[in-house]
């Protein structure tokens, strides 16, 4: 299940609210001891992330959860950049110097299955009660703890330790498994989307980038939303050079405003993080920044979703509100 983007921070008693970690999602299940990790695309993660394991001792078995994975920076907030390296480790050497160079967190924060019984229809207020009774926090797993009513509050506090913003989610939504829903809402402080490649204009030297070129889909095809040309240093740009080298010619697209003899069009085979700051009346991302792959996305799934606008409580209530710090 995925959220839909809010327009502004809110308080609410309808949602809980918790913070936005921006991480690797993944689904956990546990049974007969051993644990099995799937992506958004339904990969097999198992193998990649063994800090996950730890829930095998701790979970009831016949048990499926939703989460995310998440590298920790020194200060126990998410570190993205750590994060995309963590993700290239896949054979075990790589994957054993990567847990001990980059640890990942799972963070718990929704219970599909617990001892074979389905939770899915059950509203968020009966599944969350039932998620902290079955597993409890420890070492590399984190069970989240919502904060009712307050998202204003949470909101702010998350911006003062410089996380990117916060989800709330309605006490009576059940779990839409592929849904992107309403019932779920982003709150982000910088407003942050998952965009495909389809093509990018080449630097001449060191085999460089200029822009990327991003797009969304609308069911029927990619259409184009911006160049990024921020975001992404020399080694990020060698890296996504010789991804984009290896993909397949795709046609121009048919819109004036995108002939230029420097692009070079590629299949949509790539997901792009991109910061921005609003979208023009011509469908288009203003200020669009890099911020990592998202190999776990599938670019089918980069739509653009409508912005949602909140019910407001009838008034902020400020409370002085502690966010979790993941471990490093």
């Amino acid at each position: 299940m995925l959220p839909m983007p809010a327009a502004e921070p809110f308080d609410s008693h309808e949602y809980a609210f918790e913070v936005a970690w921006h991480g690797i999602r993944a689904l956990a299940r546990i049974d007969r001891g051993q644990v099995r990790l799937w992506g958004r695309d339904l990969r097999d993660l198992t193998g990649r992330y063994p800090e996950v394991q730890a829930l095998a001792a701790i979970a009831p078995a016949e048990t499926i959860l939703d989460g995310e994975l998440i590298v920790a920076d020194g200060e126990g907030r998410p570190d993205n950049v750590a994060l995309e390296k963590r993700q290239q480790a896949a054979n075990p050497e790589a994957v054993a110097r990567a847990v001990a160079a980059q640890p990942v967190t799972y963070v718990v924060y929704d219970l599909l299955y617990l001892a074979g019984r389905s939770m899915l229809k059950l509203p968020l207020l009966r599944r969350r009660p039932r998620l902290s009774e079955a597993i409890r926090s420890s070492a590399r797993i984190y069970v989240v703890e919502p904060v009712a009513d307050d998202g204003l509050a949470l909101f702010d506090a998350a911006q003062e330790r410089g996380l990117e913003g916060i989800v709330a989610k309605r006490y009576d939504s059940p779990y839409r498994p592929g849904q992107r829903h309403p019932d779920w809402l982003a709150v982000e402080a910088v407003r942050r989307q998952d965009f495909a490649f389809i093509g990018f204009i080449p630097q001449a030297s060191d085999r460089l980038l200029e822009a990327l070129i991003i797009a969304t889909y609308d069911g029927r095809g990619y259409q184009p939303a911006g160049r990024v040309g921020g975001g992404f240093d020399v080694s990020t740009s060698k890296r996504l050079r010789k991804a984009l080298d290896a993909l397949a010619s795709s046609p121009a697209p048919t819109d004036a405003r995108w002939v230029d003899e420097r692009i070079r069009w590629v299949e949509p085979r790539l997901v792009v993080g991109i910061r921005y700051s609003e979208w023009d009346g011509g469908g288009q991302v203003r200020f669009p920044i890099f911020s990592g792959l998202r190999p776990e996305v599938s670019p089918q799934e980069c739509v653009r979703a409508a912005m949602v606008e909140p019910r407001h409580a009838a008034g902020p209530r400020l409370l002085d509100i502690q966010l979790p710090r993941l471990p490093i």
